[in-house]
């Protein structure tokens, strides 16, 4: 392993982003981050959209940064949330990514399961049937504008913004896996479902890549304009979860659950073969690729985004109440009545999460919240409660018994949540490391490159570089 090699990870979340460089000092994975930046959908007529170009202009703002902390960067590469995607023809942007929280696909998913089961659906690409998928949104896509995907090419987030810094036209595969886009027997298009029952063009889907690809080198139009040297791209594992449970500290994965704790909570297990059985989809778990051919057997959970659009929303209400003050204010309150489904189609929205939340109590007989302490307790505790179920799920589904349980990025920081979901599920709780998805990131270029051997030889690396919490 070469010492002092620098890594530039851009790790695009669904309400913020960062630049962070990562290099081996001392036999330990160091990091630094240098740009960071907030991300967050804007409206246009009744529909929600992310601004493409300001997060490309983002990405170059960190390049620039990178270069000048870093003169001799080895490469980059961009992770992102799931499922979302851009549309190209002749190199161009057709229109901004819509925003997967955006209502129009609700329709487009009816319409489509009226061709196939939801049953036949998932047997043949292991991906829960969201509302959200990729799949949905390009059959509304399809039907509101079907001139938008004549002769274009559709990339998902991450891919579509290495094509636009490098030019490279390639699919890397555990972002592609988010959409039931893929077969679940093999890392390939599911072209029956894709082109005969949704009506998809063909060329509408570029080659598929395994992660640690090469992805080009900048261009040399943009190198020469942001005044830095043609850095080389790879593509990590570009599914913000999947490098994140790439840099799980435990190397024997098969030992531990994983839960990824930000906006969302993706809780799972890495498995060597996809569960395609009716009591997996009926407990809404999701076969989505991961690194080394493996399968990430999550769920999906609603995690922060509870905590981050009631501040919000209380921000613009004037209250100044910073999310260590939520942790604060809810840590006295056991024992309290309220509770929520946070899986609830009501609170998937942006917009007033504290009024959504006191009107489901009200309506499912548990009173009025008095406080907003005692809203935020709600929060947890719902989130809490809901991790020991799916985690009961889990185990049933899959015949394995998982004692350990390791949380992974942000959402680690609060220390009260991690003692709550270790008392609640009654499982030992490893918080760590906290930027789990930058981590994993680096180290998928850091394997590219052959300063790792695989993923084992890179949790390792983790293990030794990262001090873990340990609750329960």
């Amino acid at each position: 392993m070469e010492e002092n090699r620098q890594y530039l990870a851009f790790d695009l979340g669904a309400s913020s982003g960062r630049a962070i460089l990562g290099s081996v000092r001392n036999g330990r994975l160091e990091l630094e981050e240098i740009h960071r930046f907030k991300n967050y959908p804007y409206e246009k007529d009744g529909h929600y959209f992310w601004d493409f170009r300001a997060l490309l202009g983002e990405l170059e703002t960190g390049l620039k940064k990178a270069v000048a902390a870093a003169p001799g960067l080895a490469s980059f590469s961009i992770d992102t949330w799931g499922v979302d995607y851009a549309l190209f023809r002749d190199g161009e942007l057709i229109h901004d990514p819509y925003c997967y929280r955006d209502g129009r696909t609700e329709a487009a998913m009816e319409a489509f399961h009226k061709k196939i089961s939801k049953a036949d659906f998932y047997a043949r690409n292991g991906i829960q049937p969201l509302v959200f998928n990729t799949i949905y949104q390009l059959c509304a896509e399809l039907r509101d504008h079907p001139d938008a995907l004549n002769g274009s090419t559709m990339f998902l987030m991450p891919d579509a913004l290495h094509f636009m810094l490098t030019g490279t036209a390639t699919s890397e595969v555990t972002i592609a896996s988010t959409g039931a886009l893929l077969k679940a027997s093999s890392a390939e298009w599911n072209t029956d479902t894709l082109n005969k029952l949704a009506g998809l063009p063909a060329g509408l889907f570029t080659k598929l890549v395994p992660p640690g690809s090469p992805a080009g080198c900048l261009k040399p139009e943009t190198a020469a304009r942001l005044g830095i040297p043609r850095i080389p791209a790879v593509k990590c594992a570009s599914h913000d979860t999947a490098s994140a449970v790439l840099a799980m500290p435990c190397v024997d994965p098969e030992k531990a659950l994983y839960i990824s704790l930000g906006t969302w909570a993706l809780l799972g297990a890495e498995l060597n073969n996809a569960i395609l059985t009716p009591e997996a989809l009926e407990s809404h778990f999701t076969n989505e690729r991961g690194v080394e051919d493996t399968f990430r057997f999550l769920c999906n959970i609603m995690g922060t985004w509870l905590l981050q659009e009631t501040r919000r929303t209380w921000t613009e209400q004037g209250k100044d109440i910073s999310f260590a003050d939520m942790e604060t204010m809810a840590a006295p309150l056991d024992g309290q009545p309220f509770r929520i489904d946070p899986d609830d189609a009501a609170f998937f929205p942006p917009g007033d999460m504290p009024t959504r939340i006191r009107r489901f109590c009200r309506k499912h007989g548990q009173g009025e919240i008095p406080t907003d302490a005692a809203l935020v307790r709600c929060i947890y505790d719902s989130l809490a409660d809901c991790f020991k179920k799916r985690i009961e799920q889990l185990e049933s589904i899959t015949g394995k018994q998982f004692d350990t349980l390791n949380i992974l990025g942000g959402g680690t920081r609060d220390r009260f949540f991690m003692r709550l979901v270790a008392k609640t599920t009654g499982r030992r709780v490893l918080a760590g490391p906290t930027e789990a998805t930058a981590i994993g990131n680096i180290l998928g270029q850091m394997i590219a490159s052959g300063d790792l051997k695989n993923a084992a030889e890179a949790r390792a690396l983790v293990a030794k570089s990262f001090p873990l919490a340990v609750y329960g």
